[in-house]
């Protein structure tokens, strides 16, 4: 947000809360920077142990019995604020479209039930961590559904951490089991809209790409540089996935000159786009502490 309203000098203000926010300004930033769509997700809120602060309570979580589960005010569809994805059709400009989508499930789950918590879970009541699963699950899944049938929707997109730079956060299994179904569901709306999907996901994915693979995914963000190797990425899957990301966010976007970032550009346009299906942007969100000529 920081970079953004000092890129056009205007407010844009929050989407994320709806705190003064003005969609206006944000369609303008992103057309004027060039791209071709704005991203747009619906507004709702799963209570969390830390309340709306970005960074979880890694310990403990809302949820820790069954008690816990049965209590917790889940959120419900009659709540989600779409009023953005209301609105922009009739705001874009002429070749603009929206890539909608929703948070990632496997996030949420883990941040209602603290990491740490839910690890303990897996082993003493896998039940309880299941069920959290099955609930967080079916409600983004009908966000998603909503969300993919505005106009002007080009592609879904789907933000969900599930990697650390060594490998998955919990074991293959239990992706397999309690979300990757899910991502398939979403496939389907996706390609009952005939349009894409996509995957944001930070760390090492390599023991994971064929199951993303098989889900269907069209593009895989970030490729995260101190994870995959995206020349590895792109000989082994490159025919079958766009990839999308690279640069990397440390070095030299928050850390390096203008002249550091532009051979970083097209070193990687060299590495990444020959044959297509590449996607050239950063390798996480542009943060507040990046140089605006960077």
């Amino acid at each position: 947000q920081v970079v953004m309203e000092a890129f056009i000098g205007r407010h844009i203000g929050s989407h994320d809360t709806g705190e003064d926010y003005d969609l206006e300004a944000e369609i303008e930033f992103w057309y004027r920077a060039g791209y071709d769509y704005i991203h747009i997700e619906p507004r709702y809120f799963f209570p969390k142990r830390s309340g709306r602060r970005p960074t979880p309570d890694e310990q403990t979580g809302w949820i820790e019995t069954w008690k816990d589960f049965e209590e917790y005010p889940w959120p419900t569809l009659a709540e989600v604020d779409f009023s953005s994805l209301e609105r922009a059709p009739e705001l874009l400009p002429d070749g603009m479209g929206i890539i909608a989508g929703t948070s990632g499930i496997f996030e949420e789950v883990w941040m209602i039930l603290g990491f740490t918590n839910m690890c303990l879970l897996l082993h003493d009541q896998p039940d309880l961590v299941e069920a959290v699963f099955m609930r967080v699950g079916s409600f983004l899944l009908e966000v998603f559904r909503k969300a993919a049938a505005y106009p002007r929707v080009g592609a879904m997109w789907i933000s969900d951490d599930i990697a650390y730079t060594s490998g998955p956060m919990i074991h293959p299994k239990y992706y397999r089991s309690w979300l990757f179904p899910w991502y398939r569901k979403m496939k389907a709306i996706c390609d009952s809209h005939k349009i894409p999907f996509l995957l944001h996901s930070d760390g090492c994915l390599y023991s994971l790409m064929d199951d993303l693979l098989s889900i269907g995914f069209n593009g895989l963000h970030p490729i995260e540089p101190k994870a995959m190797d995206i020349r590895q990425v792109k000989e082994c899957y490159g025919d079958r996935i766009c990839l999308i990301g690279n640069v990397d966010l440390d070095y030299p976007l928050a850390r390096g000159t203008p002249q550091e970032v532009e051979e970083a550009v097209r070193e990687l346009i060299r590495i990444a786009a020959p044959g297509g299906g590449f996607c050239l942007g950063s390798s996480n969100t542009i943060t507040s502490y990046v140089p605006l000529e960077n």
